[in-house]
């Protein structure tokens, strides 16, 4: 037989076949004012926030990784190209560089000459 009267099983928990459900004691009125009564340490709001905010740093870490692997990979190359004082783009999500020599922008006969024996 099936009971479709309560089917969401309101006021009537689901027990093993067999159990009746224990009865319990309607709430006083001052339990159910303590109850509804919202606490500063309620541990439903702060449990959440704290794993949001923990959950955004380990994301934004990971998110920083390739780009901090790709400064540590191309560190050589970084001081070399501040040294000649070129442009330096991260490119593919700081595993890649492009590097630009400024002077490329002005007509060949501004242009340093290039260094002897070089």
């Amino acid at each position: 037989m099936i009971n479709v009267g309560n089917f969401t099983s309101i006021n009537k928990p689901m027990g093993r076949l067999g159990t009746p459900a224990e009865p319990t004691l309607p709430a006083r009125p001052a339990d159910r004012a303590v109850a509804d009564r919202p606490h500063p340490d309620d541990a439903r709001t702060g449990h959440l926030g704290g794993l949001a905010a923990a959950a955004a740093i380990m994301l934004s870490w990971l998110a920083a990784l390739p780009g901090r692997l790709g400064d540590r990979l191309f560190a050589m190359n970084d001081n070399e190209a501040y040294w000649r004082d070129w442009q330096i783009t991260r490119t593919h999500g700081g595993f890649g560089r492009r590097y630009r020599d400024p002077s490329f922008d002005l007509p060949p006969e501004y242009r340093e000459p290039p260094a002897p024996g070089g």
